[in-house]
């Protein structure tokens, strides 16, 4: 019996004494549990890494037994000396409260568990700066590879991103905003295509004033969202106009107040390139008394908010979360496991999921 497993009994000890001393309690090593089953330390972390050894089977159970007995836990530390690999990796995002992220790192830290990694997820709000500084502090950290999706910031400033990314000695792939023509490994989702989808489904429903709500994000989604809008407009011989385009962020706020801009003018339906501003979107219908469909078409990018909306189903543009994370994952473990360097840029096609946010304009 190991020693460190023992209470010591000490008279005149109230129940705070007992928790206080179960909590001082010796850590237990490897050397500790070689010592009770009277075999090697190096034989020990054979049978506990499940490597073969010739060890007898009723030994490896000992082991196993006194290990659990004893709630051993490998020292990280040490096994990342030793194998130059930390098991963690990290996922940076640019803002956690979107559904659509939170969603995202949720597919990818159970993907990464199942293969054995921790997973590091921190938020850059945006800001080139951020993104930099936390892949420098994760690399300090000697995690293995990163998942990474770009601010809008570092994508305005792409020389200066390409300069940082190639400083670094970790393995990394994009996801959602990427630099295919660059060499940078990524995937993502065609966004003109799926900007197209939507406004051409309002155009088969009679529509043709079609607000569209967007990103200005020069070279990213929300611009590739804009274009594709704009292909299927000019394809139908609908003019675009000015006053139909409003300026977002991604975030509630900007939905809402680009409501306020759409109402004032003719349109009949908008298109709202991500679920986070339709949702501020939809707060200025109802405080302005319009109802979807009845008043107002929408049709909203991402699909992240099927499952909180009550009483409207929207009509979306479904960018498959599964799918996403799990492409993004084959690449990164693909990297990790065989050193591959050559870059792979995957592009996944969106689909269009029709709902009841959309109604036959002049019905």
């Amino acid at each position: 019996m190991l020693g460190i497993a023992r209470r010591k009994q000490e008279k005149d000890r109230g129940d705070e004494g007992v928790y206080m001393e179960e909590n001082r309690r010796k850590k237990v090593t490897i050397k500790d549990i070689a010592r009770e089953a009277g075999i090697s330390t190096a034989a020990v972390s054979l049978i506990l890494n499940n490597k073969p050894c010739r060890i007898l089977e009723e030994k490896k159970q000992l082991v196993r037994e006194v290990a659990k007995r004893e709630n051993y836990v490998v020292n990280q530390a040490a096994k990342s000396l030793a194998t130059r690999k930390s098991h963690m990796l990290a996922l940076i995002l640019p803002d956690i409260e979107n559904t659509f992220f939170s969603s995202l790192a949720k597919q990818i830290e159970n993907r990464c568990r199942r293969e054995g990694y921790s997973l590091i997820i921190a938020s850059s709000d945006e800001r080139r700066e951020n993104d930099e500084k936390l892949l420098r502090v994760l690399e300090s950290r000697g995690v293995d590879g990163v998942f990474l999706i770009l601010s809008i910031e570092a994508l305005e400033q792409r020389q200066k991103l390409l300069e940082e990314l190639s400083l670094l000695s970790m393995p990394y792939v994009m996801i959602d905003r990427t630099l295919p023509d660059a060499g940078c490994a990524g995937v993502s989702f065609d966004h003109e295509q799926g900007g197209y989808l939507a406004a051409k489904y309002l155009i088969t429903q009679g529509h043709t004033k079609i607000g569209c709500v967007y990103r200005d994000d020069k070279a990213g989604s929300g611009k590739s969202r804009l274009v594709g809008y704009m292909r299927a407009l000019s394809e139908h011989g609908i003019l675009v106009r000015e006053e139909y385009l409003k300026k977002g962020d991604y975030r509630m706020e900007s939905g809402y107040h680009a409501a306020g801009g759409l109402l004032a003018t003719d349109c009949t339906a908008a298109f709202i390139c991500n679920d986070m501003m339709t949702l501020g979107f939809l707060r200025r219908l109802y405080e302005e008394g319009c109802q979807v469909p009845r008043d107002y078409s929408i049709v909203s990018y991402d699909d992240s908010l099927k499952n909180y909306l009550l009483g409207l189903e929207l009509t979306t543009v479904v960018q498959d979360i599964e799918m996403l994370a799990g492409e993004a994952c084959r690449l990164l473990f693909g990297r990790l496991a065989d050193g591959e360097d050559a870059p792979k840029s995957i592009v996944l096609a969106p689909k269009l999921t029709v709902r009841g946010s959309v109604r036959l304009c002049g019905i």
